[in-house]
C-alpha cells in the first residue's frame, strides 16, 4: 500500500472506516430508537430550507448526515410534507419534517439494506407519536408496506426531538418486496393543492381518486406525481378501464392487494387516504405487464386522526366509531370502492379481509399491546423533546383523551378502537357464515400442475396463481363436477389444472351466497409455493 498515491490511500482508508461503521451499525428500521445527526454549514439554514420549500420543493441543501454513527458527506437535505410542514411553520413551531437523500452527490452512499433516503416526520396531529409505526405494523401483515420506527434527531448539535422514521417507497423497496426494480412508481398525492383547485380546461378532478376525466394526460398531471413519462400510458389505461369497463379490471390492477388496502383503511379509520375526503396518500407501482399494485403511505392521521367528511365538516366521535365497512360504495368519486365493491366476489373477499384485520388487531386488543410497548419505549425521548408539537401530558393521555390542535380534535386511540371493536363485533355484515377451506395441495404431471382443496359450505372455488412475486395473481375457476381434472363430482374436493410454468405461488378462494374465505387467510400476502 505504501507505493500507492496518497489520494488512493486516503480513499481506501475512508472506505475501510465506512465499511467498519456499517458492519457495527444497527438496522436503521429495526428495534430501538435510531439516531440521525444533520450538519448544515449555514447560519440561516432554516431560512434557506424554507425558501427552497416554497420555490422548488424538490431542491436540497448539501450537508452532512450521520445515521447511527455512519457519516454521509454531501447529503441532500430539504423540508418535506404538506400540512405537516405548512401548518407547523405557520404556527411558528420549529420542529419541521426532513427528507435526506444520502446519495445526493456521492451516488454509492447508502445504508445497510440499500436505503438511500431518510424520511423524518414530526408527528403532526398525532400526540401519541405512534399512529404511523402502529398502522404500518398492522399493514405489513397483509400487504407490502414500509418499515417505520423512531429517531432522535440533532441539527447542528442541537437536539430537535423525536421523529418518526419511515422507509421510502423506491426501487430498493420494490426489489425487496417484488423481486424487481423495473416498472413505474406513481405517487398518488397532488403535488400542488392550489393548482389542483384552480385547474382549468378540464373537468373538475377529485384529487388522486382515479376518477375518469377524459383522455387528456394534462388533466391528470396535478393529481399524480410521475417521474417517468412512460407511466402515463398504464395509469390512464387503468383509470379508463376502472371507470368504463370494470369487468376487465383484473387485467390492469392487483385487485386483491387493492381490497386489502381498502379494508385496512376502513377498519383503522384511516381517512387521510384514498377512502377519505382528500383521496391521496398512496402509491401505485406498475409492473412490467402494466398491472398496478397499490401501496399505502403517510399514516400520521390513521385511527381517526383525519375526521373531515366530504363536505369538510368534522365527523363526530360516533361517526368514526361506527364507520361502516361499505361506506362510499355508492360514491362514483371513489371508483376503487364503488366499482370494485359492487362486484359480488370482490365484496365478499373484501369483507373477509376486513374481518381478518379486525379480529387480529382490534377485537384481540393486539393494537393496544403494541401501542403501549411503543409509547413506553419512546417516553424518555418525548419527555426530553422541547420542540414537540404537544405537551408531555398530552402524549401520556393520547390513548384515552381527545387532543385539540387548532381547528382539529384528535380522538384518543383507545377512545376510538375499543368502541369500534365492540360495534364491529355485532355487525351482521361481518357475521355471515364463511366457507371453510382445507387440505390445499398440488401435484405435477408432465407440464401440468393439478391443484385441489377441500371446500365446505362453498358454491364456487377459485384458484389464484402467479409465476413470480412481481405479478398479481391470476384467477381461474376450480370445479367439483367430475370435469376439468376433478376426480369425483360432489365430494367437496375442488380441482383446477394449470400449466406448470405459470405456477410458482398460489392460494385458494371460496365463496357462497353470503361470504367468502381464502386459504391462507392472509392471502395474497401469504400463499403456497410450488417447489
Amino acid at each position: 500500500m505504501k507505493n500507492l498515491p496518497l489520494f488512493l490511500i486516503a480513499f481506501a482508508a475512508a472506505f475501510a472506516v465506512n465499511a467498519q461503521q456499517k458492519a457495527k451499525s444497527p438496522d436503521f428500521y429495526g428495534a430501538g430508537v435510531q439516531e440521525v445527526r444533520i450538519e448544515l454549514p449555514y447560519p440561516n439554514w432554516d431560512f434557506k430550507l424554507d425558501s427552497i420549500k416554497k420555490k422548488n420543493p424538490d431542491a436540497r441543501l448539501a450537508g452532512t448526515a450521520s445515521v447511527n454513527g455512519i457519516r454521509f458527506d454531501s447529503a441532500g437535505i430539504r423540508f418535506k410534507g404538506n400540512s405537516s410542514y405548512f401548518r407547523t411553520r405557520n404556527e411558528t413551531y420549529k420542529k419541521l419534517p426532513f427528507n435526506i437523500k444520502l446519495d445526493y452527490k456521492l451516488k454509492n452512499q447508502k445504508l445497510p439494506g440499500g436505503h438511500t433516503s431518510v424520511k423524518l416526520s414530526n408527528a403532526f396531529l398525532d400526540p401519541s407519536f405512534i399512529r404511523d409505526p402502529l398502522a404500518y405494523e398492522i399493514i405489513r401483515n397483509y400487504m407490502p408496506a414500509p418499515l417505520c420506527n423512531f429517531a432522535k434527531v440533532n441539527v447542528n448539535g442541537k437536539f430537535f426531538g423525536l421523529y418518526i422514521n419511515t422507509e421510502s417507497i423506491d426501487n430498493n423497496f420494490l426489489e425487496k418486496h417484488f423481486g424487481t426494480s423495473t416498472g413505474y412508481i406513481v405517487k398518488c398525492d397532488p403535488d400542488n393543492w392550489k393548482r389542483v383547485r384552480s385547474q382549468t380546461g378540464c373537468p373538475k378532478g377529485e384529487n388522486a381518486s382515479l376518477t375518469y376525466l377524459n383522455d387528456n394526460q394534462g388533466c391528470y398531471d396535478a393529481f399524480y406525481e410521475v417521474d417517468d413519462p412512460g407511466a402515463w400510458k398504464p395509469l390512464l389505461l387503468l383509470i379508463k378501464i376502472l371507470n368504463k369497463t370494470p369487468e376487465k379490471i383484473e387485467s390492469v390492477l392487483d385487485v386483491d392487494q387493492t381490497l386489502w388496502m381498502l379494508a385496512i383503511n376502513n377498519a383503522t379509520v384511516n381517512l387521510d387516504s384514498y377512502n377519505g375526503s382528500l383521496s391521496h396518500n398512496y402509491y401505485l407501482w406498475f409492473d412490467t405487464t402494466g398491472v398496478a399494485h397499490p401501496l399505502i403511505w403517510d399514516l400520521n392521521m390513521a385511527f381517526g386522526g383525519w375526521r373531515r367528511n366530504f363536505s369538510f365538516e368534522e365527523m363526530k366521535d360516533a361517526e368514526l366509531i361506527q364507520y361502516h365497512p361499505l361506506t362510499e360504495i355508492n360514491n362514483t368519486k371513489r371508483p376503487l370502492i364503488s366499482k370494485l365493491l359492487r362486484n359480488p366476489l370482490y365484496q365478499k373477499i373484501y369483507l373477509a379481509h376486513f374481518r381478518t384485520v379486525t379480529n387480529e388487531w382490534l377485537k384481540s386488543g393486539q393494537w393496544l399491546t403494541r401501542a403501549q410497548a411503543m409509547m413506553k419505549e419512546i417516553d424518555p425521548w418525548v419527555k426530553a423533546d422541547s420542540l414537540k408539537l404537544y405537551s408531555y401530558a398530552e402524549f401520556q393521555n393520547s390513548l384515552d383523551k381527545t387532543m385539540k390542535s387548532g381547528p382539529d380534535n384528535v380522538i384518543g386511540l383507545r377512545q376510538l378502537l375499543d368502541k369500534r371493536a365492540q360495534w364491529l363485533a355485532q355487525l351482521p355484515l361481518l357475521n355471515k357464515p364463511q366457507p371453510v377451506i382445507s387440505d390445499a395441495r398440488h401435484t405435477a404431471t408432465g407440464n401440468t400442475i393439478k391443484l385441489t382443496a377441500q371446500l365446505k359450505g362453498a358454491t364456487k372455488g377459485w384458484l389464484m396463481y402467479r409465476s413470480h412475486k412481481m405479478f398479481a395473481f391470476t384467477r381461474t375457476a376450480m370445479y367439483d363436477d367430475g370435469t376439468n381434472g376433478d376426480a369425483t363430482a360432489g365430494d367437496g374436493i375442488f380441482t383446477a389444472s394449470v400449466k406448470a410454468d405459470l405456477v410458482k405461488h398460489y392460494y385458494i378462494a371460496a365463496e357462497n351466497e353470503e361470504a367468502a374465505a381464502t386459504l391462507p387467510e392472509r392471502a395474497s400476502f401469504e400463499f403456497f409455493e410450488v417447489k
